[in-house]
């Protein structure tokens, strides 16, 4: 599979409002990727760069996934899925992220569909991971019991 680079202008949308972009994703019938990042990780840098714009900006996936992404040692105002006002960084916490970057599916009640993907795990098959989690996410939100 041939990825193409990001444009050097692009980048991930901030989170601010997890509760607005759970209801925008629930009105597109897509998943909520929730990006844990750091400005200064490297391995963050590689992710963000190769995997998720690329895949954001890909057709066959854009449409199937919401990504967001929280700086996990910032103190920027977020609104959380129950619209309760915390920061980053305490979201970050309150689910245990320790390691950046991690990547979370959420559905669109802001319960975890697949298992996180911390660390940038073999680069070979990373996007594949991202994939897998997406499908998760797009199979919980289409299931009548969720």
């Amino acid at each position: 599979m041939l990825l193409a680079a990001a444009p050097s202008h692009a980048q991930l949308q901030p989170a601010d409002d997890l509760a607005r972009a759970a209801a925008e994703a629930r009105s597109r019938g897509v998943p909520l990727l929730v990006a844990f990042m750091q400005q200064s990780c490297p391995y963050c840098a590689v992710a963000r760069r190769d995997h998720l714009l690329p895949l954001q900006s890909d057709p066959q996936w854009s449409n199937r996934v919401r990504i967001v992404e929280i700086e996990t040692d910032r103190n920027t105002r977020l609104r959380d899925f129950a619209g309760n006002t915390t920061t980053h960084r305490a979201f970050a916490k309150s689910l245990g992220v320790r390691r950046v970057p991690t990547l979370i599916v959420f559905d669109a009640d802001g319960r975890q569909a697949a298992p996180p993907i911390t660390g940038l795990l073999s680069e070979d098959f990373y996007r594949l991971y991202i994939e897998q989690a997406i499908e998760a996410g797009i199979t919980r939100m289409r299931s009548p019991g969720r």
